[in-house]
């Protein structure tokens, strides 16, 4: 059997007859740069990795514990809650797709809204995608957002453009507890939103036309309507009956 060397000899004088030179330095200068092409590439992907994670960690949320729900962490006893399981998967899939509609969570309290939004956004972070993900307690947002406009030292009002900047750059949002801002301020069950909350609430919906939002509540959509502009309405909930899980099932938090 003939060894590499003896072959290659054979080719290139083959070559030769024909008058077919090879131009080795050109094919080193080709060889590096499919080198470095892949080089960019790789740094690239990292970057975009980082930048995932990086967007991820930026959420606001009272408990980090609450960001690490996955979707076999719900306890799908009931018919019901086995649909809205069902559900959030398909969700899932569809942002994963490239669906960019809005979707509604809403039910009382402890049914498992928020579990199963942060679950989507934690299914579609593990996948090898580019997808950024964050979640955003309206309630601390707004808080904060108060607390800027009198900040002598600019540490929160650096806190709100970075916050902000996350919420306008992320593909999936998911704005957790919509409306216990306002009720809770009130102490009232339904009354409409004060001046400031809407201005910021407005802002935050026109940063997310045409990306994909999550909104649980606790409040219906007819509550919602009567709490806020209805451009705020308009942008953020869906009209979708499909893109809506109510919850309905039992308190997930009782012992």
């Amino acid at each position: 059997m003939e060894n590499l060397g003896t072959i290659m000899s054979e080719l290139l004088a083959d070559l030769k007859k024909k008058d077919i030179n090879i131009d080795w330095d050109n094919v080193k200068n080709i060889d590096m740069d499919e080198r470095r092409k892949q080089d960019e590439i790789n740094i690239t992907k990292r970057y975009k990795a980082q930048e995932k994670y990086r967007m991820f960690n930026s959420s606001l949320v009272s408990d980090i514990d609450d960001l690490k729900s996955v979707f076999d962490d719900f306890d799908a006893d009931t018919p019901e809650q086995e649909q809205e399981l069902l559900q959030a998967r398909n969700i899932a899939n569809e942002i994963y797709k490239g669906n960019t509609s809005n979707y509604l969570f809403t039910g009382k309290a402890g049914r498992g809204k928020t579990m199963l939004a942060v679950s989507i956004l934690n299914g579609l972070k593990s996948l090898e995608t580019d997808i950024s993900c964050l979640f955003v307690s309206v309630e601390m947002l707004i808080n904060l957002e108060r607390q800027a406009v009198t900040d002598k030292y600019n540490i929160e009002k650096h806190d709100v453009y970075r916050i902000e900047k996350c919420i306008e750059k992320c593909d999936v949002l998911v704005l957790d507890d919509l409306g216990s801002e306002t009720s809770f301020a009130s102490g009232k069950e339904i009354q409409p939103a004060t001046r400031f909350t809407q201005e910021v609430l407005f802002r935050i919906a026109d940063y997310r036309k045409n990306k994909a939002n999550i909104i649980t509540t606790n409040n219906t959509g007819s509550e919602l309507q009567r709490m806020y502009n209805g451009k705020i309405i308009s942008r953020l909930l869906t009209k979708k009956p499909e893109n809506v899980i109510v919850f309905d099932g039992k308190d997930m938090r009782e012992v």
